[in-house]
């Protein structure tokens, strides 16, 4: 028992190997320089750099076909701002072996931004303040002195759908024909009638999915408010099977409009007027403040060509990505995010709702602050993700072998963390997000020592890490805190559904993270680690479970997991009403089957299994925890050359 914690430091270091973390004994061949005061007329070395990271890019296409060491681009510190993602592709590999490293000089620190600062702060009316912001865009994030600001809303209670809205089946974004409500009815005197409704949002918690839907007009109808859905969107999101769907009597949050602005710490930006309102918190003073309005749809983009000619060999340390804007998912000119579970988004209308139809094509996944696609041996490496506002911080979308995510602080996006693969990867070939020859499973990845707290901020339904259908892909020692949701999620595919289990999962492991205060928001359903599917040769071990509701989830289908040696912590007070939700290991299903559990540790005897061949066998139920307990869960979370990356937390 007390050797678990070695064996998974062992795992990680093999793992590290594996990736080529170090070209051994390689000096640099090149080094070139980038500093926000250089210039892209100097030859980018120390005492004349350039200015611009792509113009380092560019410099480094020049030299890189014959390799004979390492090409290392130092970023001196200060603000690297952009007004569109920086964009790297097959031309800036490395080669022979070596590798190409954009890195932070020494201590400093380079920020890659997406935003641009906005002053000319006058007072306005009710202790609002305004400034002109130039933009032709819809703005749905805001910072103020680093701390983020939050879109102008208000609760109402929904009082019925109304309309109609016909889908004849033939439409690119249609799997199917149907018919749909196009709009919510509020009272009159609740909801007033709202200038630019185009940019407001509506948004709607469900049991585990929260639905953000744009609006496209506000009208009156008697003694009441009718506000229409933006479509077809609307009417993907009023279908969802499973309960998931709008509920169009219950309560909505809108938000994004001025008539809502009423609290401190909010905003809102009139597009049509470029007249952008802020209402101060206690203290701060808009003639000195810092507003930040972010611009860049994402900040970094590595996209190969094929499986066959993949980005290679190409490593990021130490910058800082912040700043980031999204609008959010576009369906045929409307706009929202809406999905039944974690990052897959519904991008196609089915009057069943039903996404197990035709292999899960009717999903996607949102825009991510940091996207790969295509790659191989490319690495982010003690970076710092903040002030983000897109669906994911970094996705390794399709494709991605042998590459990491490691030593990473993500604290304070819209979105989750690390996202590894696409629901379409049910099979691999058969399109049609990803033609036959691009497309491939995202595998012999490392997703580790990541420090994570504050994230899905905005988006609720996301999992700080996500993966979908990944082959020997490692999640481990991670240090996650206070998700809306669940902390970790690994697997697609249903038991329930009408298709068989994808053959694609295998040998994938989420080995002694640090999981902690999960499912904040949604509470109803998923787990601190939760896992999906029949994944052969897969383990979740050595991690420190800590939450008040569900820790070991292996949902409907899940079989052939090893769940071992895991220290798994129940907190709160429950009733026997509610015992099932408290649950150190939840199977609920006949159709979770074949699970090894075996040697894990636990202060409640509280499962809840309905599995075929899941019994837990060597299981130490035990408070206080004991000395091995106490071992695997020291164990857990952030290992100690990556220690140094922890926020201090009060």
């Amino acid at each position: 028992m007390k050797k678990l914690p070695a064996l998974c430091c062992l795992a990680g270091v093999a793992t590290l190997w594996l990736f080529g973390a170090v070209s051994a004994g390689a000096a640099a061949q090149r080094e070139f320089y980038v500093s926000p005061q250089g210039s892209d007329a100097n030859p980018g070395t120390r005492g004349r750099p350039f200015q611009t990271i792509t113009r380092a890019r560019d410099a480094v296409r020049a030299v890189n076909e014959s390799m004979a060491g390492d090409i290392v681009v130092y970023l001196r510190g200060g603000t690297y701002e952009i007004t569109s993602p920086l964009e790297f592709g097959v031309a800036d590999s490395g080669r022979n072996g070596y590798k190409v490293v954009y890195r932070a000089f020494e201590r400093e620190v380079p920020v890659i931004s997406g935003g641009v600062q906005v002053s000319g702060w006058t007072p306005d009316r009710d202790g609002l303040y305004r400034a002109t912001f130039r933009s032709d865009r819809k703005l749905r994030s805001l910072y103020v002195n680093g701390r983020r600001a939050d879109l102008a809303e208000m609760e109402f209670a929904g009082r019925g759908a109304w309309g109609k809205f016909v889908i004849h089946g033939d439409e690119a974004w249609a799997e199917t024909p149907g018919e749909t409500l196009d709009g919510i009815a509020f009272s009159a005197a609740e909801v007033p009638l709202l200038q630019q409704a185009e940019d407001v949002e509506m948004v709607q918690h469900r049991a585990w999915n929260s639905l953000v839907i744009g609006v496209r007009e506000v009208v009156r109808e008697n003694d009441r408010t009718i506000i229409k859905l933006q479509q077809p969107y609307g009417a993907i999101a009023a279908t969802l099977a499973w309960n998931c769907g709008i509920a169009p009597e219950q309560s909505f949050v809108l938000r994004n409009a001025l008539e809502f602005l009423k609290k401190p710490g909010q905003f809102y930006f009139n597009r049509a007027t470029h007249t952008l309102y802020y209402y101060p918190r206690p203290g701060e003073n808009m003639a000195e403040a810092e507003v930040i309005a972010p611009v860049s749809e994402g900040l970094l983009r590595v996209t190969g060509d094929s499986i066959a000619r993949r980005v290679e060999r190409l490593e990021f340390h130490g910058l800082t990505f912040s700043y980031d804007h999204w609008l959010m998912q576009e369906v045929a000119g409307s706009r929202g995010l809406v999905g039944v579970q974690s990052l897959g988004l519904y991008t196609k209308f089915r009057a069943d709702g039903n996404w197990h139809k035709t292999h899960y094509n009717v999903c996607d996944l949102p825009q991510a602050t940091v996207e790969l696609r295509n790659c191989r041996h490319v690495r982010l490496e003690r970076n710092r993700f903040q002030h983000l506002t897109s669906g994911a911080g970094v996705s390794l979308i399709n494709d991605v072998v042998d590459s990491a995510v490691v030593g990473n602080v993500f604290d304070g996006l819209s979105g989750n963390a690390v996202n590894v693969g696409h629901p379409q990867h049910y099979i691999i070939g058969d399109g049609p997000r990803f033609a036959r020859g691009v497309e491939g499973v995202c595998a012999r990845v490392l997703v580790g020592n990541n420090w994570i707290r504050r994230v899905s901020l905005d988006f609720k339904q996301e999992e700080a890490i996500s993966g979908f259908f990944t082959e020997d892909v490692e999640i481990a020692h991670n240090d996650i805190r206070g998700t809306p949701y669940c902390g970790i999620a690994l697997g697609w595919w249903w038991g329930n559904a009408e298709i068989p289990a994808s053959t694609v999962p295998k040998n994938n492991r989420i080995l002694a993270n640090r999981v902690v205060e999960t499912q904040q928001i949604l509470p109803r359903d998923g787990g601190a680690i939760y896992v999906l599917g029949e994944q052969p040769g897969s383990r979740i071990e050595g991690n420190y479970v800590e939450s008040s509701t569900r820790m070991l989830y292996c949902d409907d289908g899940s079989a052939y997991w090893t769940l071992t040696r895991n220290v798994v912590k129940l907190t709160g007070d429950y009733s026997p009403e509610t015992a099932k939700d408290k649950s150190w290991l939840f199977l609920w299903t006949p159709r979770i089957h074949d699970l090894t559990i075996v040697g894990n540790y636990t202060n409640t005897d509280i499962t809840y299994n309905n599995g075929v061949n899941c019994v837990p066998r060597d299981t130490h139920v035990e408070a206080p925890f004991s000395p091995e307990a106490l071992a695997i869960a020291a164990a857990a979370g952030l290992e100690p050359a990556y220690r140094d990356i922890a926020q201090h937390e009060n």
